[in-house]
């Protein structure tokens, strides 16, 4: 503390003494703030118009991208602009585009709500993440945007457009760390890695978080390696907010920041405090943040300008500013190399599925960039990290990769609990074998009263830039369905229809650009269909039975791009399926059929054709419009009767709901149905859903006598499906409260329920 003062006494008999109205130098001390610092932009908006030269710049966190971005030569509008891409703002919340995610390399969709990664050597310790997010946009954004500021200053920033230097907390050593060389976009990163929202980033050794942590307003860091004649600093945050019960961020940020010295010990010095309420992370209102800024600099301008007497012409600043940009060099990279623990063949891996390839005769960043991320999203890798750094005799840029391997084993826990009868529970788990090509064995398990599962599965990934896999697979489902929409107050009857499907086979997956898979698949296996053709029946009674083992070859594609696996509001997604189907048909006959007649054996081969498209076309930031097409040609023949026939044949389950229910109006070989579904968001991450369906099956099943079966001369009966939903999309999993209508129920059309989870399940045996 005393060392404190001694040096503010210092700088500030300096201060006094450097003025002179001919030479005067002016810095821009700029702290750290969240999204409120983008006040920061405003500032520096209205000290240009007003002609105050901006000759030095220091900041952290928040403080320190913005002015990074103008020591890069980026103006203010340029900067506004930055803050308004999607490419920042998904950055900043961890997320991709849409054209970004790499459709290949994602978890099955299935009913897991949480995950733990598990390292055997320290089980515990490294089994709780360190962070919320993954910034891979972020780091490529930072590479792509400041590297070639960087090499055009000679990666020390007192040659930037404006001498500049940032800060980042040495959590170790509990100190900051001042950057004035290197790598600028690696000292913003590091300034900015909100803690345990951000992963950390390891600098020579040194884990680094955000500057704020121990100087969020770094005027002793102008002062020390500038000394400017005038000093005007704008402080977003002087005052830490208390923390609330409910913000999780308000809690470690109270926690770990110790309180700066948000003061200018010189005469000649002014600060400016825009005023700003947003949280950390809200930058929903990026322009009033900016105007926020421009204003509260504007009516401190009689005071500024008392202190600062020269005056610079905007044309100048431009000048300067273009001069400096055609300093930077083209984005063309030269080589990659891959930094990490990885033996040989990993790294051949790692290789073949990054870098220029043997045809490539331009490779540059936005080349590179598909690449990288697709990279940082492969289950086997925890984290990348680009550092480029130019080449003055080859040219080009280099780019080192520091590659994390994720850990081995991935547990995972979900499933779904109902107010209807339908609670299932799930559990996985997914074993990485890491080499010159890249396996993961997978194992599931669904168990409930009505859905029960087993899958066990191995993932070969053969790595390259067009990536393909082969999987060889072997699934066993179980459906219990009951007759009645019991809650889950209510006795339901007893179940009148058990479905189970025991299949394995190999499928052959091909990534098709970023968002898309084609799929080919060979597999064997049997269904057993057991239930009974009359609503009156008693524990005497035994089922009919109809097996159906059979052989099938498929080939599918499936583009998707919708932003939950459940309840999407955004995206779309399109499914194409053909499927042949060969097989022997096998019926044994229990009590309740009118005419006990001997097993039935029936060879049956068919082709079928599915397409599915789902796309919410319409986004307004409150509302979406979206709508869900689905269709279905079969040449599928009519099994021994009318309830083996309809068991087994293409259902129709837009909703959630649905798939718990067994409608036989519902089923046809072949129908066509469309959806529209609208989306009102409440509030971030709660919503509420309003959707119409319509079925049109293109023959119906009749049942003739003796329970037997056949198709209708005409066009089967329209059926339709009316759906609300409450939903809040909570980290666990979505919660809802649903209010459906179904037409075939004469009965009890309506449906209420709760549910907190997903119904999704393994894959059937005719799905892809």
């Amino acid at each position: 503390m005393i060392f404190s003062v001694i040096r503010a006494t210092i700088a500030a008999i300096l201060c006094l003494s450097a003025v002179t109205a001919s030479a005067q130098r002016v810095g821009l001390v700029l702290s750290g703030g969240g999204a409120s610092g983008l006040a920061h932009i405003g500032v520096i908006k209205a000290l240009e118009e007003e002609g105050i030269p901006i000759d030095y710049i220091t900041g952290t966190s928040m403080g320190a991208l913005v002015g990074g971005l103008y020591a890069a030569g980026y103006n203010t509008d340029e900067m506004v602009r930055f803050a308004n891409s999607p490419q920042f703002l998904l950055a900043v919340s961890g997320e991709l585009e849409d054209k970004d995610v790499y459709y290949f390399t994602k978890d099955p969709e299935d009913a897991s709500i949480i995950r733990f990664k598990f390292d055997f050597e320290n089980f515990i310790q490294n089994t709780i993440p360190a962070n919320v997010v993954t910034p891979n946009l972020m780091e490529f954004l930072f590479m792509d945007v400041f590297a070639p500021a960087s090499a055009a200053a000679g990666y020390d920033f007192d040659n930037l457009m404006v001498p500049f230097r940032c800060v980042a907390s040495d959590v170790v050593n509990k100190e900051q760390l001042i950057f004035s060389t290197g790598s600028l976009p690696v000292a913003l990163r590091a300034s900015a890695t909100y803690p345990f929202y951000y992963r950390p980033l390891v600098v020579d050794g040194t884990m680094l978080f955000d500057g704020g942590l121990y100087n969020n307003f770094p005027a002793d860091v102008m002062y020390d390696h500038f000394l400017p004649d005038v000093i005007i600093g704008s402080n977003v945050a002087s005052v830490n907010a208390p923390p609330d019960e409910d913000d999780l961020l308000s809690q470690i940020r109270n926690m770990i920041m110790t309180q700066s010295d948000y003061s200018i010990h010189c005469d000649d010095g002014l600060i400016i405090e825009p005023s700003s309420d947003i949280g950390v992370f809200d930058f929903s209102e990026i322009e009033a943040e900016v105007e926020k800024g421009y204003l509260a600099t504007k009516s401190r301008m009689d005071e500024i300008a008392d202190m600062v007497t020269l005056r610079v012409d905007q044309q100048d600043v431009d000048n300067k500013r273009n001069s400096f940009r055609e300093k930077y060099p083209e984005k063309n990279i030269g080589k990659i190399d891959i930094e990490g623990d990885f033996n040989d063949k990993q790294r051949d891996y790692l290789r073949s599925t990054v870098g220029p390839g043997p045809d490539d005769t331009s490779f540059v960043f936005d080349a590179f960039r598909g690449q990288f991320l697709r990279l940082a999203q492969d289950d086997k890798i925890r984290h990348v990290r680009p550092v480029a750094r130019y080449d003055s005799v080859a040219g080009n840029f280099g780019v080192l990769l520091n590659v994390r391997r994720e850990r081995n084993l991935t547990a995972f826990f979900g499933g779904n609990f109902s107010s209807r009868p339908i609670n299932m529970g799930y559990v996985g788990l997914k074993y990485n074998i890491f080499g010159r090509s890249s396996t993961s064995i997978m194992a599931n398990s669904y168990f409930g009263r009505f859905y029960g599962s087993a899958l066990l599965k191995a993932k070969i990934d053969f790595g390259g830039k067009k990536r393909w896999s082969m999987e060889p697979y072997v699934i066993l489902n179980r459906w219990d369905y009951f007759r009645n929409f019991a809650t889950f107050f209510e006795q339901s009857r007893p179940s009148f229809i058990v479905k189970n499907e025991v299949f394995g086979g190999m499928s052959g997956v091909a990534s098709y650009g970023n968002n898309a898979i084609i799929k080919g698949d060979l597999r064997y296996g049997e269904t057993i269909d057991r239930y009974y053709q009359t609503e009156n029946f008693t524990v005497e009674d035994t089922s009919d039975v109809t097996r159906f083992a059979m052989g099938s070859a498929a080939i599918g594609y499936d583009r998707n791009t919708l932003n939950r696996k459940l309840y999407a509001s955004k995206g779309s997604r399109l499914q194409i399926t053909t499927r042949g189907i060969y097989g022997k048909e096998i019926t044994d006959y229990g009590t309740t059929r009118p005419v006990l007649d001997s097993a039935i054996t029936s060879t049956h081969a068919w082709i079928d054709f599915r397409i599915k498209y789902e796309n919410y076309f319409f986004n307004s930031g409150f509302f979406s419009l979206g709508f869900d097409v689905q269709g279905v040609y079969s040449t599928k023949p009519l099994f021994a009767n009318y309830a083996a026939s309809v068991i087994s044949s293409p259902a129709y389950e837009p909703i959630p709901e649905s798939r718990t229910f067994f409608i036989e109006e519902f089923r046809a070989h072949e129908f066509a149905a469309l959806g529209l579904r609208s989306v009102f968001e409440i509030k971030p991450n709660l919503e509420f859903r309003l959707e119409g369906y319509a079925f049109q099956p293109r023959r119906s099943f009749v049942r003739a006598e003796n329970n037997l079966v056949e198709f209708s001369s005409v066009p089967g009966n329209a059926q339709y499906i009316a759906a609300s939903a409450l939903v809040f999309n909570s980290p666990l999993g979505p919660i809802s409260l649903n209010l459906n209508y179904y037409s075939s129920q004469l009965e009890s059309p309506w449906s209420f329920l709760f549910n907190f989870g997903y119904t999704l399940f393994n894959k059937s045996v005719y799905d892809i």
